[in-house]
């Protein structure tokens, strides 16, 4: 039976997305003010542009937050709950400390993970074969949110809607339709390679995954789907990084497949230093998260105030270094105070 701590593969991809997602975070706070390009004539403008493919490894995130919850093998409806309900108030805390009260309510990756997580509690309890249903939604989800998008354009939204369907209004990311597929598929992938024992099958199932995935990549090039648009005006929004079209995530569930099979063959028996930037990475993703959000943000603003972002500089570097190693901290601190039980957090009962 694998857990989390002997799983180095499952290591080594959390540790690449989260670097990934921490400089991604970095840059666009340099180049942007307020999701807005500073220099749309300009050369971050034309970098980016061309790099907007890889923020699939960020997207890949919450595949592997429905890995990582089904590794941690408790899915009871009460405790998941109360890990949603965690999960969301310290989201919204995160906003008010980053962006302003003004931003409380924003719904964000944490809120959306915590939802996920308790819909597939759900399912898991009154599914008697619980993976075909969690396929059966997740796939839902998917291939419905388009078409219901568009069935439902012609309505006045509100905030209920922004959290099923989306919004380009700079307060609506990662909503339920279309990313909870990947959470859900995220979990039949670890619950699958999860409960196969011999080698010779984990090899079975790798090279299975690597196939289906570099399948699923080359479609979404086929369709010129394997990068979202880069809007100017409002860097998440056009439409086509959180409200994507389906060749987007293919590209990212294809991606998941082919990094997490050949990490499984390649590292299977890696063992990662307890403190070192791969295992800190992994393993204190929610801290860093939380964290990084409000030191990019802030910092980035001290260094554009000081060197305007409209031309390249030397002085854009000082944060996505900075936020390397700050970073690196911050997820080693987390295992030092939690992965060791130095600290503990628990909620009451729901009743």
């Amino acid at each position: 039976m694998i857990n989390e701590k002997k799983w180095p593969a499952l290591d080594f991809v959390k540790f690449a997305c989260v670097a990934v997602m921490i400089l991604a975070h970095a840059h666009t706070m340099l180049i942007a003010f307020f999701y807005k390009i500073i220099d749309v004539n300009g050369f971050f403008y034309k970098v980016t542009d061309k790099f907007m493919f890889v923020g699939l490894f960020i997207m890949i995130l919450p595949m592997l937050a429905g890995v990582v919850f089904r590794v941690n093998g408790d899915f009871g409806v009460k405790k998941t709950f109360k890990l949603a309900v965690f999960l969301a108030v310290i989201g919204f805390l995160m906003n008010a400390a980053t962006w302003g009260w003004p931003y409380l309510f924003s719904w964000n990756v944490l809120q959306f993970i915590g939802l996920s997580f308790l819909i597939i509690a759900f399912l898991k309890k009154y599914f008697s074969n619980s993976n075909i249903a969690i396929v059966f939604f997740s796939l839902l989800a998917i291939f419905a949110a388009a078409p219901l998008r568009l069935f439902l354009s012609t309505m006045k939204y509100n905030y209920l809607f922004d959290i099923l369907l989306g919004a380009n209004n700079g307060q609506t990311f990662w909503p339920l339709l279309p990313w909870f597929g990947l959470v859900g598929l995220g979990f039949v992938f670890a619950d699958y390679y999860i409960k196969i024992k011999d080698a010779r099958n984990k090899m079975k199932f790798n090279i299975a995954a690597a196939l289906a995935g570099a399948v699923l990549v080359v479609i979404a090039i086929l369709r010129n789907e394997i990068s979202p648009r880069l809007d100017p005006m409002y860097f998440w929004g056009g439409g086509s990084v959180f409200q994507p079209k389906i060749g987007w995530i293919l590209a990212i569930i294809g991606l998941f497949c082919v990094l997490v099979a050949g990490a499984n063959v390649f590292l299977n028996r890696k063992v990662f230093k307890k403190y070192g930037i791969v295992n800190s990475y992994s393993k204190g993703i929610l801290w860093i998260y939380i964290t990084q959000m409000f030191v990019n943000y802030h910092l980035a603003m001290l260094i554009k105030f000081f060197f305007p972002m409209n031309v390249p500089s030397l002085a854009y570097f000082i944060l996505p270094i900075f936020i390397v190693f700050f970073s690196w901290f911050i997820g080693a601190l987390s295992i030092k105070l939690f992965a060791e039980k130095r600290v503990i957090i628990t909620l009451k009962e729901v009743q």
